[in-house]
Order: structure tokens, then C-alpha cells, then sequence
């Protein structure tokens, strides 16, 4: 796969070698070549080979092509792509949508917005009911 820096409009190619290890979720604009370890949700505009002993855990998303390697493994739950290639002897499991319609359903990842908090008024005070003790004359009642 040869590599542009993507300056060019054109994606970039990124090597994930057999020592490389990645934890999360990777997008990227153009190829990714995986021949390490991948735990997470990987997507792509270009075509994604998992090669070597490369091992991927997760959602796979290639706009253009996907390639099982003969000794990687992929352990899918869903993987989404426009055409899919898996060598004799690679491990694969997942649900698969295949086609340009799969890849291109699938639009680049935008970070939804953290819910703002909303403000709590605090509760009104209850009314005060103001109670007067009743005072009694001392004394005898004047007769009337």
C-alpha cells in the first residue's frame, strides 16, 4: 500500500506492525495494514488487511476492501464492508454486511455532545403560618 501523507485529498496508510498493540477505537482516511494486536472498533475509507499473526477484537468498517490473512484471526461483532477476502487457514467470526451499500451505510464517526446538565431550581419555600397564642385577662370578667 503506498503512503501519502493525506495533504493530497488522497487517505494515508497506516502500519500497525507485529509488536504494535492498540486499546480503543481507530478512523482513519485511507488504508490500515494490521499485523499486531487491535482491541477495539477499527474503520476505514480504504481497505483494511489483517495480516501475519495480526489479531483484531472488534467491529471492523473498510469502505473498500477487507483481507483475512492465512494466520490472523479476526473475532468481529459486526464488520462492514464492500468486498471481503478471507485466506485459507485465517480464524473469522462475526455478522457481516456485505456490499458498497454495508460500507458506505456506515458514516465517519462524529463524537456526539456531552448532554449539558440541567439547571434545578431550587423549590420555592413553603409559606409560614404564623400562629398567635391567645392571652386570657387574668382576673374576674367585668359583669356587664
Amino acid at each position: 500500500m503506498p503512503a501519502t501523507n493525506g495533504a493530497d485529498g488522497h487517505g494515508s496508510s497506516v502500519v500497525l506492525g507485529p509488536h504494535d498493540r492498540l486499546v480503543g477505537q481507530l478512523y482513519i482516511e485511507g488504508d490500515l495494514s494490521v499485523s499486531g494486536t487491535v482491541e477495539g472498533a477499527l474503520e476505514a475509507t480504504g481497505s483494511i488487511e489483517i495480516s501475519g499473526a495480526g489479531k483484531v477484537s472488534g467491529a471492523v468498517t473498510a469502505y473498500n476492501r477487507l483481507v483475512v490473512g492465512r494466520e490472523a484471526t479476526l473475532l468481529g461483532g459486526d464488520v462492514r464492508v464492500a468486498r471481503l477476502m478471507i485466506e485459507d487457514g485465517a480464524t473469522f467470526t462475526g455478522k457481516v454486511s456485505m456490499g458498497k451499500q454495508g460500507a458506505a451505510a456506515v458514516k465517519p464517526a462524529e463524537p456526539e455532545p456531552a448532554p449539558v446538565p440541567e439547571q434545578v431550581a431550587a423549590p420555592a419555600p413553603a409559606p409560614v403560618a404564623v400562629i398567635e397564642p391567645v392571652v386570657e385577662p387574668k382576673g374576674k370578667p367585668k359583669k356587664r
